[in-house]
């Protein structure tokens, strides 16, 4: 009974010390478990962001660089085409400058270029009153077809043309000596210019008042004299003359342009009666003035070479 009570005591105790340990080892593994977990999971977290915040962010900006780069070059390649272009078109612009006849210019190159001297020598010569240089052929000039409007004939006409264009001509070649020899702007070229201007007579002075009308008719330039307003308490308006009406004469002297008028005023004695005839509403007048200003604002215009 003894032998038998110390055998189970000896089987506890035994199941007791196979307990135990097998319970340390349990929980050794899961505790070494845990921990290895643990450790992988930080190790984890930080592979996952550190990648992110510092290989992620530098292929960013290596993607930013390569962009910008390629940008610039296609920029400077632009560029570079268009610098080619502007200089084809500086090349087919000489050369239709070179294939264009002398004196021919497009619009804005003639509006760039400086206006020429008024005393440049000229090779065509057309003055106020009509004169232009004829046809190659010796054909009528605008000169003598006014001049045979007029009334003048054929003969007269060409006589006229000819002393004209010889005194032109003479005018040419001295403007051409004296820019050739370098005293264009002297005195001696005012005293030979001077000259010629002495003996080229007026259209006017060659073909009388009555038919000088009836070519500047011809010409469709202005033959009358206009009154746009009246001063109060003028010479003018004391002596009647009004708005609208058309200076013919003044005292003696048949009156084609405003300056002649104002000319005509100044003239003989300030104060002395003087005749003016008119056209008022179509109808001849005649008033007296006394010479000297009339106080009126005059233009240019036109009239039938009929009247007056």
């Amino acid at each position: 009974m003894t032998r038998t009570a110390g055998y189970g005591a000896l089987l506890v105790a035994l199941g007791v010390a196979v307990g135990i340990a097998l319970g340390r080892r349990d929980d050794r593994g899961r505790a070494e478990p845990g921990e290895g977990h643990r450790g992988d999971l930080v190790s984890a977290a930080a592979q996952s962001l550190a990648p992110r915040e510092t290989d992620g962010g530098d292929s960013h900006a290596a993607r930013l660089e390569r962009r910008l780069e390629m940008l610039a070059a296609k920029v400077a390649a632009e560029a570079e085409q268009r610098h080619h272009l502007e200089q084809q078109l500086a090349g087919l612009t000489a050369q239709l400058t070179a294939l264009r006849p002398s004196g021919q210019q497009t619009a804005d190159a003639a509006a760039s270029q400086p206006a020429p001297a008024a005393a440049a020598p000229a090779t065509d010569v057309k003055t106020g009153d009509g004169t232009d240089q004829g046809s190659a052929d010796g054909g009528s000039t605008t000169l003598e077809r006014a001049l045979l409007a007029a009334g003048i004939d054929a003969t007269t006409a060409t006589e006229i043309r000819r002393r004209r264009d010889e005194l032109a001509l003479s005018e040419i070649y001295l403007r051409d000596q004296a820019a050739r020899e370098g005293w264009h702007d002297t005195p001696r070229f005012a005293a030979e210019m001077a000259e010629i201007e002495r003996q080229r007579p007026s259209i006017r002075d060659e073909i009388g008042d009555e038919a000088y009308d009836r070519y500047l008719a011809a010409l469709d330039q202005p033959n009358r004299v206009a009154v746009n307003e009246v001063m109060l308490e003028s010479p003018a308006a004391a002596a009647g003359l009004q708005a609208g009406d058309v200076v013919l004469r003044y005292g003696e002297t048949r009156i084609f342009s405003p300056g002649e008028l104002v000319t005509a005023t100044r003239g003989g004695t300030a104060g002395e009666n003087v005749q003016m005839q008119i056209i008022r509403q179509g109808r001849p007048f005649e008033i007296t003035v006394p010479r000297g200003p009339l106080g009126v604002t005059i233009a240019a215009s036109r009239g039938d070479p009929g009247e007056g």
